[in-house]
């Protein structure tokens, strides 16, 4: 082999560089090793003091040099460490989506234009998030109005250089205008989300910008799920509203009240005290006649005696007449006699509060309402036997229907605490809104009584103070019973901005620190046991060139993990899955080598012209095999989301480095074996009459082949049928949903499905087992399209509460996740995609390889096949085999790769067979010259087949209940790929060549 010293040098380069990037795990590991020894030393094992002082030691090192000789800081190590994915390590994963049709909205104003009010509201209820909202909007205005101008809408001054011809723009400008807003808004929406995840405090944070107005947000480590939504989710829209006295709100409410149930029926049914009050005093006296009527009691000191048993109407008659009012708690004070000082009118319990939000909607009740009056509800529950209620307040606009004062005149906002010792975040304003600020509470206070100003955020009212006096130098305060982490969670998301559009959450995964740990351990000890078989086989089976294969294996081990660490990627559970198949795959190219060496010393040549011609003659089928496996890491790669990306990625650096060390450091072993006057054993006593009799085999594959048709028909058939009738257990990545990993003790999936079906209904409920130790995984589609910020703590809270009989709290959900439906649909898209690029790839670099169609036919043929029969099988043992057989993102990855294995062994069957074909060119009848071809791949065909089946069955034992349906679907793909290469895809071939008398 020439340039001996340069593969030395680089191989010796490698290793240096893949230890180098290795270390910083290492260190990083002792540092924090040392961290937790002594957190439970001083606390104990897993108390919260113990994690909490690991905490504050582990932030204590991060200015510390931890790295002997090269003096980087425990922060350094950190950055550059191997990082594990949330499946590994514990943590949330979170898709947002930028609400881009808000940001259009917002900058049509209030339009009364019907042609674009249509288009907007059509496109909306047609978007799916699979494309900028602007191309949607085009389409449908221009169907609903193709003479239509929109330049009219949006024209206003200042955009002279965006739109340069003003008003007569045409609406092609319009729309480009239109989308670079949009991509201006979501590039602002990144880098505020950016900003608030950087004072987040969680180490090694990932945001990413993804298409389509999305952002994905990895948080290794956090246990506070809620608190993540809460901060990503919230717009930062700060404003200041001045506020009606809470006995004038609680007047207007009685008009909705009246509304709802209609002015002539409540008129004719309830008592005279019950009609709109016109003073204080007569409001208090209505108030605490309903309230002391409220389901849920009146306030301490309640007017009771207002109303007597014999009297008053049922308690149920006069609740059903006033649907509104008696939901409400109101703020009196003085044992009822007045109404208490502070702005809110009353407390309305939390399982209320939708509703009366939908009755403020009404058009009806909108139009009986002032125009500068909103009612809003408070961001913090407060506890009232034991409920949560919310407070209600009644907000007063200006003439146009906008607050006393926006909040982007904030310069400053920090946690504070005011005289009483309560936490609170006080803000700073700049000379504008000092201005106005002084304005607005020299009003307030001149009042009589003193007026209320609110400090709403994201239409959340978390203050509102009575104003005292001035303020003249632009200060105020939110208060709010606040916590440490409260507060400073607020004064972060102020500071950072205000998002140009609502962030929901469409897609997150949070997985906990149990079954994180449970997957490593799985992973490693799959890792580990399948290398060990791979080496013990390959020495047995090649003897001394086994040994070297091994060697190198194991630098390609290191390679790859140095290379993924070295690009700061993340090493998922499907991606610890792609490493040991990677092993598998990786002695393919050897086992080609060595059984070609074999037959070249078999045909009588000497030991270095064999190693010459050995590994001169495999190349094209190793380089072919491999590239065709790399075209389906490559889409995976690009189309992949999540864990099956991080799989995609070790997948496509597997095979690079593979090559490498497969070729040239085995090669570089025999070579300095040759150097020394020694011949490499390539058989073993046991391998050698194994060889023998496989070189004696003479199977007539070809003759056969409509017996194998017929098999792979019959197989096809039964699972067209099962799939038209049973159909397939879709996941929760293509039909959306909320998914749980529950620990449940002394219970089956059974009676978990009735409980969740008793509690939730009007929702589709699925349980599954999920491995052992009572671990059950529960998928429900309630809530799923709901755009409720808190509706995963609501969904989590629903699941719990069902599954309270069973002693189930929500520490016992070890993983959630959700997926929304634009998601769904995203992956449904990519996933089609991805298998049919797929298939063109492969059919096109076959053809471009053979130049003959019926070489792509047949490979093309074969790989549908597979694909076929695996979701065939997939169908028919849905239900039968006791772990989930579902149709996810993994499954996907599963597919793909078993397409580019079955490709791999196609392309080295269809290589000895064109090898076979050019010597034989006279034959008349070619069937028996690819027979022979068939038969002297044989060995190399069951061999790596072996061995990649030996790795994906060690990972189906001990890789974990996560990846159970993954590598099943492996396994099924790799036989059956290994039987239709030489069963099916060469038959084809024949049968091609025969037709057309090629």
């Amino acid at each position: 082999m020439n340039n001996k010293g340069f593969i030395q040098a680089i191989t010796i380069l490698l290793i240096l560089a893949s230890a180098y990037q290795l270390s910083f795990t290492g260190i990083t590991n002792s540092v924090e090793k040392k961290a937790l020894a002594k957190a439970e030393k001083l606390y104990g094992e897993k108390t919260p003091e113990a994690k909490a002082y690991e905490k504050t030691y582990l932030d204590s090192m991060q200015n510390e040099e931890v790295y002997p000789l090269l003096g980087f800081t425990y922060e350094k190590c950190k950055e550059n460490e191997l990082n594990l994915g949330l499946d590994l390590q514990g943590g949330m994963n979170v898709t947002l989506e930028v609400q881009t049709p808000e940001v259009l909205k917002a900058m049509a104003g209030k339009t009364e234009d019907q042609a674009f009010k249509a288009a907007f509201d059509a496109a909306q209820k047609k978007f799916l998030g699979q494309e900028n909202f602007v191309d949607a909007f085009q389409r449908e205005y221009d169907a609903i109005a193709p003479q239509g101008r929109l330049a009219s809408i949006f024209y206003t001054r200042g955009l002279e250089n965006e739109l340069p011809n003003g008003h007569t723009s045409s609406n092609e400008e319009v729309y480009e205008y239109l989308k670079r807003e949009i991509e201006s808004a979501v590039g602002r929406a990144f880098e505020i989300i950016s900003t608030r995840i950087d004072k987040f405090g969680v180490a090694q944070p990932n945001v990413q910008r993804l298409d389509n107005g999305r952002i994905l947000v990895e948080l290794p480590g956090v246990d506070d799920p809620q608190r993540v939504r809460d901060i990503l989710q919230s717009s930062a829209k700060l404003e200041f509203w001045n506020v009606f006295t809470n006995f004038k709100g609680y007047e207007y409410l009685e008009q909705v009240n009246k509304i709802i149930y209609g002015e002539q029926a409540l008129s004719g049914q309830l008592d005279s005290s019950l009609t709109a009050s016109s003073d204080n005093d007569a409001a208090v006296d209505t108030a605490n006649q309903l309230g002391s009527l409220n389901d849920q009691g009146s306030l301490s000191g309640g007017n009771d005696t207002t109303l007597n048993d014999s009297a008053a109407k049922s308690n149920e008659q006069i609740q059903a007449e006033n649907p509104v009012l008696s939901k409400l708690i109101p703020n009196v004070a003085n044992e009822g006699k007045n109404w208490a000082t502070s702005a809110e009118i009353g407390y309305i319990e939390s399982k209320d509060v939708d509703t009366l939000k939908a009755y403020f909607k009404r058009k009806d009740v909108v139009a009986s309402l002032p125009t500068n009056l909103k009612f809003k509800f408070g961001f913090k529950p407060v506890q009232i036997e034991n409920k949560d209620f919310y407070a209600i307040y009644a907000l007063k606009s200006d003439r146009d229907g906008n607050p006393a004062l926006a909040g982007d005149v904030i310069t400053d906002a920090r946690p504070s605490r005011q005289d009483n010792f309560q936490l609170a975040v006080s803000m700073t304003m700049n000379q504008e809104g000092t201005t106005a600020w002084r304005r607005i509470t020299a009003d307030a206070s001149s009042k009589s009584p003193k007026e209320c100003v609110a400090v709403v955020l994201d239409d959340q009212v978390y203050s509102a103070p009575t104003v005292q006096g001035e303020i003249p130098n632009g200060s105020s305060v939110i208060t709010g019973g606040f916590d440490q982490t409260e507060a400073m969670d607020l004064s972060n998301i102020l500071k950072a901005g205000k998002l140009p559009a609502p962030a929901r959450i469409a897609g997150e995964t949070t997985v906990g620190p149990t079954l994180g740990a449970k997957a490593i351990r799985a992973g490693i000890v799959s890792l580990a046991v399948g290398f060990l078989l791979v080496i013990i086989f390959m020495v047995l089976y090649y003897g001394k060139a086994g040994l070297y294969a091994d060697i190198a294996l194991l630098a390609n081990l290191v390679f790859i993990i140095g290379v993924l660490a070295g690009l700061h990627a993340a090493l998922t559970l499907p991606g610890m899955a792609g490493l040991v198949l990677t092993i598998g795959m990786a002695v393919d190219a050897n086992v080609l080598i060595f059984e070609r060496v074999r037959e070249e010393l078999q045909g009588g040549k000497s030991f270095k012209a064999a190693i010459k011609d050995g590994y001169s003659g495999a190349y094209s089928s190793i380089i072919d095999a491999n590239i065709t496996t790399v075209i389906a890491g490559v889409i995976l790669w690009v189309l992949g989301k999540g864990p099956v990306m991080g799989f995609a990625v070790i997948l496509v650096i597997g095979i690079m480095s593979s090559l490498f060390t497969s070729i040239f450091l085995t090669r570089l072993f025999i070579d300095r074996d040759i150097s020394k006057g020694n011949e490499t054993s390539f058989y073993s006593k046991f391998s050698k009459k194994i060889g023998e009799r496989l070189n004696l085999i003479d199977w007539d594959f070809i003759g056969k082949r409509k017996i194998f048709y017929m098999v792979s028909a019959v197989i096809i058939l039964a699972g067209i049928v099962s799939l038209s009738t049973k159909g397939l257990s879709l996941g929760v990545d293509f039909k959306g949903g909320w998914s749980y990993v529950v620990n449940v003790d002394n219970s089956n999936a059974t009676e978990i499905r009735t409980a969740l079906n008793e509690s939730i209904e009007k929702a589709n409920n699925e349980v599954k087992t999920y491995g052992d130790n009572g671990q059950y995984k529960i998928t429900t589609s309630y809530m799923i399209t709901s755009n409720d910020s808190s509706a995963a703590k609501q969904v989590t809270e629903a699941v719990v509460g069902a599954l309270s009989k069973f002693k189930v709290s929500e520490d016992n959900i070890l993983s959630s996740s959700k997926v929304g439906p634009t998601i769904a649909k995203d992956i449904a898209v990519r996933s089609t995609w991805a298998i049919a690029l797929a298939i063109i790839g492969m059919f096109l670099y076959i053809f471009a390889r053979f130049r003959t169609v019926g070489f792509s036919l047949g490979a093309t043929t074969a790989i549908f096949h597979d694909v076929l029969i695996v979701f065939s099988l997939y169908s028919i043992l849905w239900g039968i085999v006791p772990f989930e057989l579902s149709i996810d993102q993994a499954f996907i990855a599963a597919i793909l790769t078993v397409v580019g294995y079955s490709i791999n062994d196609t392309v080295v069957v269809f290589d000895r067979v064109r090898e076979f074909l050019g010597l034989n060119k006279h034959e008349k009848d070619i069937v028996p010259v690819i027979n022979r071809a068939i038969n002297t791949t044989l060995s190399r065909t069951l061999i790596t087949s072996l061995t990649t089946l030996l790795v994906i069955l060690i990972l189906f034992i001990f890789g974990g209940e996560g990846l159970k349906g993954f590598t099943f679907a492996l396994l099924i793909g790799v036989a059956v790929g290994t039987y239709s290469s030489v069963c099916i895809a060469t038959p084809i071939v024949v049968d091609y060549l025969k037709r057309f008398k090629k």
